[in-house]
């Protein structure tokens, strides 16, 4: 009897342990849902640290120079442009955009690299060349020659401390004038140093808006009316571009 009810309770025990394991087994971990946790705010950071990348792109384009812009930095650019003249039958016309210079004596000049820009336009003789400053004829004579394009300071006015040079002979200093533009044109006997030439003519020419100043030196082996008259054609035909 006593042997039957230890083998009774010895079952009863077995059975409350089995019991006991198998609901453990179906329990959840207490660990599953950190792989969870962790994961969610990853995927948050992901698309942050994205557009954090893209921002700054939309302002760099803005920044970059447009064809207008490009276009304005060429306006600017000197110029120096030959071609048959629409409004002279056998003639050229220059178009030259260049830095103003400054002058203090209208003998020498300077130039600062913040000086304007001055564009003019001048009609010339077919059978002329110009390269740079310098004209010369079918015969490869030096027949005419530019100053730099000048831009007058405050106060000061046209050839106010212009002096005749000693080695020159003054011919003749008259009054001019273009359309509206005023000047002075001055005849000079010079004698160059060298060659085969005793002496000749410069022709100079000033004109001037009252700020903008062009200048240009035409030159005869001796004083002809014919040659005078074809220098102020070329001088009349002069214009300044705004």
């Amino acid at each position: 009897m006593k042997l039957a009810r230890k083998l009774l309770a010895l079952i009863l025990i077995m059975l409350i342990v089995l019991v006991g394991c198998s609901k453990a087994n179906k329990e959840p971990s207490p660990t599953t849902p950190e792989p969870s946790n962790t994961q969610t705010p990853g995927k948050e950071q992901v698309p942050q640290e994205e557009n954090k990348e893209e921002l700054p792109t939309e302002p760099n384009k803005e920044n970059e120079p447009g064809e207008d812009g490009e276009k304005d930095i060429k306006e600017e650019e000197p110029l120096f442009e030959v071609k048959s003249s629409p409004l002279f039958e056998g003639w050229k016309v220059l178009t030259l955009r260049d830095y103003a210079y400054t002058t203090d004596d209208w003998d020498s000049y300077s130039f600062q690299d913040s000086s304007p820009m001055i564009s003019y336009q001048l009609h010339f003789p077919g059978n002329w060349d110009v390269e740079y400053s310098v004209f010369t004829d079918e015969n490869g004579q030096k027949v005419a020659e530019l100053f730099p394009p000048i831009m007058m300071k405050e106060g000061q006015e046209l050839l106010d401390n212009w002096q005749l040079n000693s080695e020159c002979d003054l011919i003749s200093k008259e009054d001019i004038k273009v359309g509206d533009l005023t000047g002075v044109r001055i005849i000079l006997r010079t004698y160059p140093h060298g060659g085969d030439i005793e002496y000749w003519y410069p022709h100079t020419y000033y004109l001037t808006d009252g700020k903008r100043v062009f200048a240009m030196s035409l030159y005869s082996l001796e004083l002809d009316e014919a040659k005078q008259r074809q220098f102020d054609e070329i001088i009349r035909s002069f214009a300044f571009i705004n």
